[in-house]
């Protein structure tokens, strides 16, 4: 595994048109705007999906939509492939005030209609670089990972689940382990930890997207690590304004970070909480597993109200010696656990000691964190909504199947 070097840095702006003449203008604007590492392609929908599945998120995409028959569906389908933080400045041939603003509710900068005029097409893209101050800029989600007692699987999870995330998903995805003195999601990468990154975060004198990729180091195409281990009699002491500007970093050029956390309470464990989307609790059946998860799941209602929790039991079977029963520990927490992991300590050992996540392998276990990861993606809380909808409206199963996806993205993102 390699250190990001240039050749991973993402293009500044690409546009993919239809046809020569407005790939012609699209280029001739790039040139007299001075833009490096931007280039005019000809090209459709499906490229631009296929170039997202292969590279790096541009700063700033030029979709042509004028061969789409289902142009909002293909402009969620590239938001689904794209970083958060991507600018999208959609071109086409239909001049109808509905699309326009079905468009800019999705998020899209700008619609230019053909043929392109090469002054909207310069204010278009300098609002969507920052020049002019109309641009609203999206953040990438982060879920929080944390184990209600030593050895609960926080680090499994988040690892695997990041890996899932990256390779099945097609999200751009960094996993963080936050634990300085005996962090071990690098392991589980098979990646070397940053030390440079603990000297920063010490020191505020210099962070900025650029820092940010010499201190990542990469695990396949689309997932990252970022983490260091201080030395033990040193410690650290990490400025908080410092990571809190690292985290708002972070979040905007991926679309995924799973903060693999430890559970004390202050400092920047409070920072992560504040910015995470969504909460995992990993728990083992003993006593002391249900009094922290039940103080914590307290605290998170207090501090954190609305986000979401999820409580995943690990190690069930592996010892039986003073297990609570599930009943029991729910009882305990005062609400059920979502996920129960299924009996493969095998696997699981042997993909910790050969730095390979066990999600690239199939079984129970792997199955268990796709279910995991598609409710952190929302698709169970869709399936809910379509579902009731079915039920309200009378449909037939065979009805609700034949649906096509486009439309019932819509439907949802509407109803959100």
């Amino acid at each position: 595994m390699t250190r990001a070097n240039s050749s991973d840095l993402p293009h500044n702006l690409v546009g993919f048109l239809c046809d020569p003449v407005s790939e012609q203008i699209v280029a001739d604007v790039i040139k007299n705007m001075g833009m490096a590492y931007s280039e005019s392609r000809r090209g459709s929908i499906a490229d631009i999906i296929e170039f997202l599945k292969t590279n790096r998120t541009p700063k700033i995409l030029i979709a042509d939509i004028s061969d789409s028959e289902l142009p909002l569906g293909d402009i969620a389908k590239i938001r689904e492939h794209g970083a958060p933080n991507l600018s999208i400045v959609v071109v086409g041939s239909r001049n109808d005030v509905g699309l326009f603003r079905n468009l800019m509710a999705m998020g899209v900068s700008d619609y230019l209609i053909k043929p392109i005029n090469s002054s909207l097409l310069r204010h278009a893209i300098e609002i969507s670089s920052g020049v002019v101050n109309e641009y609203v800029e999206k953040t990438g989600k982060m879920i929080q990972f944390i184990s209600s007692v030593g050895g609960a699987g926080a680090t499994m999870a988040a690892t695997n689940i990041g890996w899932i995330l990256a390779n099945r998903h097609f999200k751009r995805s960094v996993v963080m382990d936050l634990d300085f003195l005996y962090g071990t999601a690098n392991l589980m990468l098979d990646v070397k930890v940053e030390n440079a990154y603990l000297d920063i975060l010490e020191s505020p004198d210099k962070i900025d997207d650029y820092f940010l990729e010499t201190i990542l180091r990469k695990h396949g195409q689309r997932l990252y690590y970022l983490g260091g281990l201080v030395d033990l009699v040193r410690g650290t002491n990490v400025d908080i304004p410092t990571f809190e500007a690292l985290m708002d970093i972070v979040k905007r050029q991926f679309n995924y970070l799973l903060a693999d956390t430890q559970r004390s309470i202050g400092g920047i464990n409070d920072v992560c909480m504040q910015k995470a989307d969504s909460f995992v609790i990993m728990v083992e059946m003993s006593v002391a597993s249900a009094q922290n998860t039940a103080r914590l799941i307290e605290y998170l209602h207090a501090s954190q109200h609305g986000k979401k929790i999820l409580i995943v039991a690990n190690k069930i079977g592996w010892s039986s010696g003073g297990a609570l029963a599930k009943e029991s520990f729910e009882r305990v927490i005062d609400r059920k656990i979502d996920y129960i992991m299924p009996v493969d300590e095998n696997i699981a050992l042997a993909a910790a000691n050969i730095g390979q996540p066990l999600a690239a392998s199939n079984g129970p276990l792997t199955e268990l964190l796709e279910d995991i990861t598609d409710d952190i993606l929302g698709k169970k809380e869709n399936q809910k909504i379509a579902k009731a909808i079915a039920e309200q409206e009378g449909w037939t199963i065979d009805r609700i199947k034949n649906l096509a996806f486009d439309v019932i993205n819509k439907v949802m993102t509407s109803l959100k």
